[in-house]
C-alpha cells in the first residue's frame, strides 16, 4: 500500500513529533510505502532524514496550496491519506472526494478535546478512522462533538532496547560522572524529565513537586528536573520562593543516552498534571520511558496519565494534580519503604512489556490500518 503522510513538524521535537516517527517507522516496518510531507512550524529541523518534503510554515496560503498540490497532483498514486493532526484533516477529505481515497489522522486531547472551527470539525465528522494515543482522549470526544467518527486507540511506544533497567548504584555512579553531581547514594531522588511549557500548559508537577520538598522539609530529598522551555525562571523563582533550591537540580536539556541513567537513578519520577479541556496528558511519555527502567512514578488522576498503571500489579500511584500534600505523601512512603519503589519498578518493566513496548505498537497500528484501509 502507498500512503500519502503529511504532518507537522515531523522532524521536530515534542511528543507529537515522536509520535509521528514512530508511526511512520512502524508503517514501513509493516511493509507499506510511506511519502512523507512536513510541515515545519518550528524553526530547526532537528531530526532530518523523516520526510521527503519540507513546507516552511511562512504562511497560511503557500502552505494550503502546496499540500493542496500533494493532494490532486501526486507524484505517485496513493491508496491512502494520513495526517498527524485534525488541523490537516480537510486535506484528507478533500482526498476522498475527488478519488475516494480513505482518510484518517492522529487526535490529541489538548486539540481534540474542544470545540474546532465549522471546517475542521467536518473534516473530523467525516475522517474514516481517528487514533487516540489514550483511552481518555476517546472516551471524552462525545462531550465536545456532535459526530464522532470510528476511533481506534493506539498508545504512545517505548523503545525497550534503549530504555531499560540498569541497577541503580550503577545509574547514580553515571549520573554523579555526567552532571557534576554527588553523594547520591544517600539521597531520596525523584526525577521529572519534561517539557517546560509557559501558560497555558505548564502543567507537568514541577511546582507540586517544590511545594512537596517544602513541606516534607527533609535534606536527603533531592530532585533532578530535566527539559528547557520558557517556564523554566518561572520554576526557578518557585523554588527560591519555597527555600528548597539544595534540594532541586536543573539538568537542561541532556544527551539522549542519558535518559536511562537519569530514570533508573531515581526513586521516583513525577509527572502531575491537571486535567480538563484543553489540559492535561494522555499517557506521559516520560512515565512509560521510567517504568522501562524499572523506576515507579507518581501520576496526576485527571487524564490519561492513569493508563500507565497496571491496576492488578501497580508500578505507579495516581494523586489529586491539586494537592501537594498528597506527593509529599508519596515521596515519604518511597522514602520509608525501599521495597515499594523496587516492586513497582518490576511491575513497571512487566506492564511496558505487555502494552507500550514498540513491538506492541506495530501490531496495533497493523490492525488499525487494515481498518482504515478496508472503508476504501
Amino acid at each position: 500500500m502507498h500512503i500519502l503522510y503529511f504532518g507537522f513538524d515531523v522532524g521536530g521535537v515534542g511528543g507529537i513529533a515522536t509520535y509521528t516517527r514512530h508511526q511512520l517507522r512502524a508503517l514501513r516496518d509493516l511493509g507499506h510505502s510511506v511519502e512523507v510531507i512536513s510541515v515545519d512550524k518550528q524553526e530547526k529541523v532537528f531530526n532530518p532524514g523523516h520526510a521527503d518534503r519540507h513546507i516552511p510554515f511562512a504562511g497560511r496560503a503557500g502552505v494550503v496550496g502546496a499540500l493542496l498540490g500533494a493532494v490532486l497532483l501526486p507524484r505517485r498514486q496513493y491508496n491512502l491519506v494520513f495526517t498527524n493532526h485534525v488541523y490537516l484533516a480537510m486535506f484528507g477529505r478533500v482526498a476522498r472526494a475527488l478519488r475516494g481515497t480513505p482518510y484518517g489522522f492522529n487526535v490529541y486531547n489538548v486539540d481534540i478535546l474542544t470545540r474546532l472551527p465549522a471546517l475542521r470539525e467536518y473534516a473530523f465528522a467525516q475522517a474514516d478512522l481517528v487514533i487516540a494515543d489514550c483511552r481518555y482522549t476517546i472516551d471524552n470526544l462525545p462531550q465536545f462533538h456532535t459526530k464522532v467518527p470510528p476511533t481506534g486507540l493506539l498508545y504512545d511506544p517505548v523503545d525497550t532496547g534503549f530504555f531499560r533497567p540498569i541497577v541503580k548504584q550503577e545509574a547514580r555512579c553515571e549520573v554523579e560522572r555526567r552532571f557534576g553531581l554527588s553523594g547520591l547514594d544517600s539521597r531520596v531522588i525523584a526525577i521529572t524529565v519534561a517539557h517546560m511549557a509557559g501558560p497555558p500548559n505548564n502543567n507537568k508537577g514541577h511546582r507540586q513537586t517544590i511545594e512537596a520538598l517544602k513541606q516534607l522539609n527533609d535534606p536527603r530529598y533531592l530532585y533532578l528536573i530535566v527539559g528547557a522551555g520558557p517556564d523554566r525562571p518561572a520554576i526557578e523563582e518557585h523554588v527560591r520562593r519555597h527555600g528548597v533550591g539544595e534540594q532541586v537540580k536543573f539538568l537542561g536539556l541532556v544527551d539522549q543516552d542519558a535518559l536511562p541513567f537519569l530514570y533508573a537513578c531515581a526513586d521516583a519520577a513525577i509527572l502531575v498534571a491537571k486535567g480538563g479541556p484543553g489540559l492535561g496528558e494522555a499517557v506521559p511519555l516520560g512515565l512509560i520511558e521510567a517504568s522501562a527502567c524499572g523506576t515507579a512514578f507518581v501520576c496526576g488522576n485527571e487524564d490519561g496519565s492513569v493508563e500507565a498503571i497496571d491496576s492488578t500489579s501497580p508500578n505507579g500511584i495516581a494523586i489529586d494534580p491539586s494537592r501537594a500534600d498528597a506527593l509529599a505523601a508519596c515521596l515519604r512512603r518511597f522514602a520509608d519503604e525501599p521495597g515499594l519503589a523496587e516492586s513497582m519498578g518490576r511491575n513497571g518493566i512487566a506492564m511496558v512489556d505487555r502494552v507500550f513496548k514498540y513491538e506492541r505498537f506495530v501490531e496495533q497500528q497493523g490492525k488499525l490500518l487494515q481498518r482504515l484501509a478496508g472503508t476504501g
